[in-house]
């Protein structure tokens, strides 16, 4: 088995597993549950494979995956032992979506540079991978995505485990993976409990954001 797979493999569990969390919170059954697993663990790498016209897509050339995120649902959501333990794991929900999220993106550049790609791009392609399926999460449990928002480190975590493992690549895999995971799980958490963000937007430390008067309602509109 290919260290890629194995990458893969662990991206993947972590993935389903932090959104089988998420549907928790959200007091989802069994199928919405499953459907949240698959599009959050599959979605980010579905986009990579198709901006690099990969095919058949990483899940269906290996579609274990499936089966093995279906059958870690069954427990999750009617075995009352394991719901306890997921229960307690929730409070730690965000350390194991950091991991994922690190994993995803060293995924993503590794496929990418096999790909011949340019290496901004390759790093690119890794925050797609690690942060695609968390997007499309967010639509269908109707939030707004975090990556999107001005708050914790999520997208800039991934974009530094990317460059990491490209910085890193050179020495090898038990090298540069580590270190774009740690770089990627340590940037996150600083964020989460000590609070470090980018920048604040201007629109948001004055407010307001500038409107031409009158230029964005449509004809006949009143206020």
């Amino acid at each position: 088995m290919s260290p890629i797979v194995v990458f893969e493999i662990v991206a993947v569990v972590l993935g389903a597993f932090s959104a089988m969390i998420t549907a928790a919170k959200k007091n989802f059954d069994f199928v919405g549950t499953y459907a949240l697993a698959v599009v959050v663990s599959f979605g980010g790498g579905t986009i990579r494979d198709v901006l690099l016209d990969r095919r058949p897509f990483f899940w269906v050339d290996r579609w274990e995956y499936l089966v093995v995120i279906f059958m870690l649902c069954i427990p999750f959501v009617y075995s009352r032992p394991v719901h306890q333990f997921a229960k307690r794991v929730v409070a730690r929900g965000e350390l194991v979506d950091a991991v994922g999220l690190g994993f995803y993106a060293v995924v993503g550049c590794t496929l990418a540079i096999e790909a011949k790609q340019p290496l901004f791009v390759a790093v690119l392609l890794g925050v797609i991978t690690s942060t695609g399926g968390g997007i499309m999460g967010d639509v269908l449990t109707n939030e707004v995505p975090a990556y999107f928002r001005h708050g914790t480190l999520y997208t800039t975590a991934a974009f530094a485990g990317a460059v990491s493992f490209t910085l890193f690549r050179g020495f090898g895999n038990t090298i540069a993976v580590p270190v774009a995971v740690s770089v990627t799980v340590g940037l996150r958490l600083v964020s989460l409990w000590w609070g470090a963000r980018l920048p604040r937007p201007t629109w948001l430390r004055t407010g307001t954001h500038a409107v031409t008067s009158g230029e964005h309602r449509k004809p006949g509109a009143s206020g």
